[in-house]
């Protein structure tokens, strides 16, 4: 039985480039995040600086390493769900291509590594004299082996990978944490320390922007690409900072211990930090017992939800269960459930998502289970099909 998420992988990016530091100054750096960051790291960080040649192989060496499956079975679930478009040719290409024009660093917490890239790509903007974006992405990286020594965040992750909603709630703590850093390192010098940008909207929000915009996008790369390497960066941003203006540090060292499980917890962080937490119905088998091969069962969650019918669509989310199959000619079965907070929400995603397959050119079948529950079939084994939506 194969389960794991459809998202990227085990690797915390940084979505910008710069030249590699000096010896110095990463070590100056180190001293600025722990200050800035309020904790001492326990032992040095291992770094290695590679040529951005190099990238492409590592990057598709780090995709496998992160999937159950092979790249094939990964493209059928991303087409399946219409997460990408099916007549998309050359899709991993495609998602390296995008990682290789936007990534500078990389914090690997398999192996406690923190890679730098030591060539800027293409059409990278300038930025202002008195900032150094190369010491803001050391920190934002140097952040990521610190949630390694204190939180191990690598072992959270790795608990994560049987569930696309968590591994993508877990991965906007991370990378908020990390923003919200290299916000503070670039921004010191200009005399404004990361409490005064926490605490005002206008300039995290400016900041958060320019820091993290994702410039010189290739042509033809699928929008899912796009928006799930931004969403940890800025969602994650936002919630993150909604802890720090609550407790500074303290309280943002504490969501480590009981991190948000969906991204509906991320996406509106004052119900998380209400105490008000989204328990999913649904377990980790299949809806039903299926025939031929279960390529995945899948938790999508508000955000991917929200991708594929419109976040307001998506809102009152509670749960999911996606069942992937496929038959002996490898075509696919989708049996999906979803559970809301509200009859109205269900009804209101039930037809958005129905209007959304018809877009598709999918014949599915789309209906209210229970008043707050919505299931929906389509694909190629129509007694599949009937089983589930009879159950």
């Amino acid at each position: 039985m194969s389960r794991r998420r459809p998202a990227v992988f085990l690797i915390f990016l940084l979505l910008a480039a710069v030249p590699a530091l000096a010896d110095a100054t990463l070590a100056q750096t180190m001293r600025d995040v722990e200050r800035i960051r309020a904790l001492k790291f326990k032992q040095d960080v291992r770094t290695v600086a590679i040529d951005r040649d190099r990238l492409p192989v590592m990057l598709r060496a780090q995709m496998q390493k992160g999937l159950p499956y092979s790249w094939d079975d990964f493209l059928v679930v991303l087409r399946t769900l219409r997460l990408v478009d099916p007549s998309t040719p050359d899709v991993q290409g495609k998602l390296i291509d995008l990682l290789q024009q936007q990534v500078l660093a990389f914090y690997d917490p398999d192996t406690h590594v923190y890679y730098s890239i030591n060539q800027a790509p293409k059409g990278l903007p300038d930025t202002p004299p008195e900032i150094s974006l190369d010491t803001g992405v050391a920190a934002h990286e140097l952040t990521h082996a610190l949630q390694d020594q204190y939180f191990d965040i690598g072992g959270k992750d790795r608990k994560t990978r049987d569930d696309a909603d968590g591994g993508l709630a877990l991965h906007a703590v991370a990378e908020g944490e990390a923003t919200l850093v290299m916000l503070g390192e670039m921004s010191e010098p200009l005399g404004v320390p990361v409490e005064k940008i926490a605490a005002n909207d206008v300039m995290l929000s400016a900041m958060s922007a320019a820091s993290q915009n994702m410039v010189g996008v290739p042509e033809g790369t699928p929008r899912y690409f796009v928006q799930s390497l931004a969403f940890p960066y800025v969602a994650g941003l936002k919630f993150v900072t909604t802890a720090f203006r609550k407790g500074g540090w303290d309280a943002v060292n504490k969501i480590y211990a009981n991190p948000p499980k969906t991204t509906r917890e991320v996406l509106h962080p004052d119900e998380y930090f209400a105490g008000k937490r989204t328990a999913s119905p649904y377990g980790n088998d299949p809806a039903i017992p299926v025939r031929g091969h279960l390529l995945s069962v899948e938790h999508l969650g508000e955000w991917h939800w929200g991708f594929l019918v419109g976040a307001e669509n998506a809102r009152g989310w509670r749960g999911d269960r996606v069942t992937l199959a496929q038959n002996d000619t490898c075509d696919a079965t989708a049996l999906i459930e979803t559970k809301w907070d509200t009859a109205e929400q269900a009804a209101k995603f039930r037809d958005a998502y129905a209007a959304f397959l018809k877009k598709e050119k999918i014949d599915a079948r789309v209906d209210l289970r229970t008043p707050d529950e919505v299931d929906v079939a389509y694909g190629a084994d129509d007694v599949l099909i009937e089983r589930f939506m009879n159950r």
